[in-house]
């Protein structure tokens, strides 16, 4: 078997870097463009800390990112924890390709015009409804194949509150877009449910409780009971407090 591959398929991308996100060298700092197998700049196993250079070629194979056609998104990772009111929280999504971002800068609040977005819920849990939303917004990782998303616990979490969403629906408004390596437009759709997007073939969940965190074999979501109704799919481990 190859260490690298051509394919859309997870396994392509090069097994000589170990799929831990704990390594400095992780599988998931690599990602397709024209040349090849890139490794995302900025980090340790570039050898310099700046995230604007050109990123390192691992693995030569010309045309690649055309190859693969349409850019896919990976996995999702967060850190788990409490967090309160009006504190920021991340989720960053890993693709098999570099990806240029053009969004209006993040804010707190939650406003979305002409930014890349995505929803997620803040469930009480007494009955596990919705207490009000955060608007994911892209914060940063333009021309890396690793976005991060950053929101801001609505002022009405509760107590015990958990995140979640049923499609975690990504999406652009107005001027916003993404592109891959090859100009391609990167697809927009669900992350969760039926009609996912997610995985190598784009028709699979990156947020459920059966896919993994990125480099992980911690699931990305679990499912919790209300105290008193009603059940939802939330994220592992991440709980509101109101502060």
């Amino acid at each position: 078997m190859p260490l690298w591959g051509k394919s859309t398929s997870a396994a392509s991308r090069p097994k000589f870097l170990p799929d831990d996100s704990n390594s400095n060298w992780a599988r998931e700092f690599a990602f397709a463009d024209k040349r090849g197998w890139a490794l995302k700049p900025g980090g340790k196993s570039s050898g310099n800390d700046n995230a604007s250079a050109e990123a390192e070629v691992i693995a030569t194979v010309r045309g690649l990112s055309a190859t693969l056609g349409a850019a896919n998104i990976l996995s999702a990772d967060f850190v788990a924890g409490e967090y309160a009111r009006a504190e920021t929280f991340d989720i960053v999504l890993t693709y098999d390709e570099a990806i240029t971002v053009t969004s209006a800068a993040w804010s707190a609040d939650q406003v979305i015009s002409n930014k890349v977005y995505f929803d997620i819920d803040n469930y009480g849990p007494t009955d596990m409804a919705s207490d009000g939303g955060l608007k994911m917004q892209y914060y940063s990782g333009s021309g890396t194949n690793t976005l991060t998303f950053r929101g801001t616990i609505p002022n009405t979490a509760v107590a015990g509150g958990r995140l979640g969403h049923g499609t975690y629906t990504i999406g652009t408004n107005g001027s916003s877009a993404m592109v891959d390596a090859n100009g391609t437009a990167v697809p927009e759709g669900d992350l969760a449910g039926g009609s996912a997007i997610g995985g190598p073939g784009a028709n699979a969940e990156i947020f459920s409780n059966t896919a993994a965190k990125t480099g992980s074999s911690i699931m990305t979501e679990e499912t919790v009971s209300g105290s008193s109704s009603g059940s939802a799919q939330c994220l592992i481990g991440v709980t509101t407090a109101v502060s």
